[in-house]
């Protein structure tokens, strides 16, 4: 069910992303299209027990969230007020091992941040990190960047024509391919995938121009590589994408309304 209402809302979004205003009644009517696509009758009883059980289960989740912060701000509370007393009184071995403390409290932070920025499928940032740590509060850009715009255009047919699995396991193999080749070309990046089959690259200190012929070089060695599953399948994987260079404090979504009709037009041709 989580699977399949994440995708509904992303299909859901992109098709309203040109909108200034989305009402309610439009963002329904959107939904609901788009669930019939995928055979989801939203009116049906048996969605309805699903989705509260969904709902319940994302609450229990966010419990778990907030339940291990608070314990962690707790241990950083008490450990601080121990630091502070052990300079007080020039404790030196118990600052050594209040530091080991700290050091623990530091790696349950990063797991505690990992759960809740990074996308449980591909391993790359997620949603929550574009819109909470990558924008500002305005959804707009924090720095001057390039972003650009991956759209793995294959993804809908060949989940709806074989399976979630086999099209999940092509995301995660372009993801990966994309990542380790921008490490190696020393390239200073974060890469997060933003839609179901889209995902977001922002690149500090380079060339539009040097990145426009590295992304096309990456897509040309893929698209000559063939993916071949248990069942047989044979897959060619490849994207789309649009490159944008962007100011501090201008819009993420306008940005990403011309990185996706520039997809458009360059699919048309």
């Amino acid at each position: 069910m989580k699977n399949e209402l994440k995708e509904i809302t992303d299909f859901t979004v992109t098709e309203l992303l040109d909108n200034d205003i989305i009402l309610p009644s439009q963002y329904f009517k959107c939904f609901n299209k788009y669930a019939k696509t995928i055979e989801i009758n939203i009116d049906d009883e048996f969605f309805e027990k699903e989705l509260n059980e969904f709902i319940l289960e994302e609450f229990s989740s966010i419990n778990t969230y907030v339940n291990d912060a608070i314990r962690t701000i707790d241990n950083v509370s008490d450990i601080t007020l121990k630091v502070q007393n052990a300079i007080k009184n020039n404790d030196t071995i118990q600052i050594s091992k209040l530091y080991d403390n700290i050091k623990d409290l530091q790696l349950q932070l990063e797991d505690i941040t990992n759960t809740v920025y990074t996308d449980h499928i591909t391993k790359v940032n997620n949603k929550k990190w574009i819109y909470h740590k990558f924008l500002n509060n305005d959804s707009n850009f924090k720095n001057d960047t390039i972003i650009i715009l991956i759209d793995v255009h294959d993804y809908k047919y060949i989940s709806k024509t074989y399976n979630k699995l086999i099209s999940n396991n092509l995301l995660i193999f372009i993801s990966k391919y994309l990542n380790n080749h921008l490490k190696e070309e020393k390239i200073d990046f974060n890469i997060a995938r933003f839609l179901s089959n889209k995902f977001i690259v922002s690149v500090n200190n380079e060339k539009t121009d040097n990145l426009q012929s590295l992304i096309n070089n990456v897509n040309n060695i893929l698209q000559n590589k063939t993916l071949k599953t248990k069942s047989g399948v044979m897959i060619k994987p490849s994207f789309k994408y649009s490159i944008k260079e962007v100011k501090k404090d201008e819009s993420f979504h306008d940005s990403l309304n011309t990185l996706s009709k520039d997809i458009e037009t360059s699919n048309k041709r």
